[in-house]
């Protein structure tokens, strides 16, 4: 069988696979005005949500008939739904893969604010010493404060783990029940409760229909007044401008973005120059170690596959086999 990869950017993981596989023809493409000439045969497909544009989509549909799975190296896969996956082919994704990662970066952005470590790297770019006796009152800690998590996925359970190691109360925000280390659940029509007692808010919801600005000026207002606002899901959660208005009055006293509602973010937008943002471009689950856990995603469901077994992690369209 053929194996079709797009973005080819995991050169390793791939030659790993290939030794794994060698029934398996690898094919590697590098841009997407490859991807019509090398599709037909081919009965599988990894890729990425964010390359997934509606130009792959349609070339995708159109020479991809042999197409019976497609696998993405992401957890969510909002942009490849929009592009348009083939209908009728199971869909399965890198979900949980990299919780760790994520929730790590989460706490990085907040650590950041809360040690003020954006006003030490100007200063340490001034070449200039802040006064300890000035700074030092305005730094807080994570002890004794509470934490609301809006999403309750494997990235939320391991940000609830992790605050619990920093000694933070976790409320939590859910569709679903509860979780280790979580000491409250609201539903997500009650959330605006769980901001007004929190210290810190952070997005890890997944990204759909029903959660586009969800935090909006209303649930900012609703806000714990001064609370740190992390993002670490997806930009569309919250309503950016109504977070742009809400730091500037205070009532969000700093937030961590690894994600915007436009990316990359454009020059022009004030969250480049506000002194209370931390910014990073959408990297909280990048890593150097992410191949092998993506090896054992993929080589998991590729044996599913040659075994004519049911997938894991289906995030869309059927699931066949045994």
């Amino acid at each position: 069988m053929k194996m079709l990869f797009y973005p080819a950017r995991y050169g390793r993981l791939i030659d790993r696979l290939a030794e794994s596989f060698p029934t398996v023809e690898m094919i590697r493409i590098h841009q997407p005005e490859d991807i019509a000439a090398n599709l037909p045969g081919v009965e599988a497909m990894v890729s990425a949500n964010s390359v997934f544009s509606s130009d792959v989509g349609r070339a995708v549909r159109e020479h991809g008939k042999a197409l019976r799975w497609m696998q993405f190296t992401t957890s969510g896969i909002d942009t490849a739904l929009k592009g348009g996956v083939p209908d009728g082919i199971p869909v399965t994704n890198g979900g949980g893969m990299h919780a760790h990662t994520v929730a790590a970066h989460a706490f990085s952005l907040l650590l950041a604010l809360m040690r003020r470590l954006n006003e030490c790297g100007t200063a340490r770019a001034a070449h200039q010493w802040l006064a300890r006796n000035e700074l030092g009152p305005t730094l807080v800690t994570t002890r004794g404060r509470t934490m609301a998590l809006i999403g309750l996925g494997s990235i939320g359970q391991d940000i609830a783990r992790k605050a619990k190691a920093f000694d933070m109360r976790v409320l939590a925000v859910s569709r679903g029940g509860g979780a280790p280390n979580v000491d409250k659940v609201y539903p997500r029509e009650r959330m605006h409760e769980a901001l007004s007692e929190a210290d810190v808010i952070v997005a890890a919801t997944s990204y759909d229909a029903s959660s586009h600005h969800m935090i909006d000026a209303a649930a900012l207002a609703a806000a714990k007044p001064g609370a740190i606002f992390v993002n670490i899901a997806r930009g569309s959660v919250v309503d950016e401008t109504a977070l742009i208005a809400a730091l500037r009055s205070g009532q969000i006293g700093a937030a961590g973005l690894d994600v915007t509602e436009v990316e990359p973010l454009p020059p022009s937008s004030p969250l480049w120059d506000m002194p209370n943002v931390v910014l990073t471009p959408h990297v909280a689950g990048s890593g150097a170690d992410n191949n092998d856990a993506l090896y054992d995603v993929i080589s998991v469901n590729l044996r599913r596959f040659l075994a004519g077994q049911k997938f894991e992690r289906v995030v869309h369209g059927p699931n066949p086999g045994a």
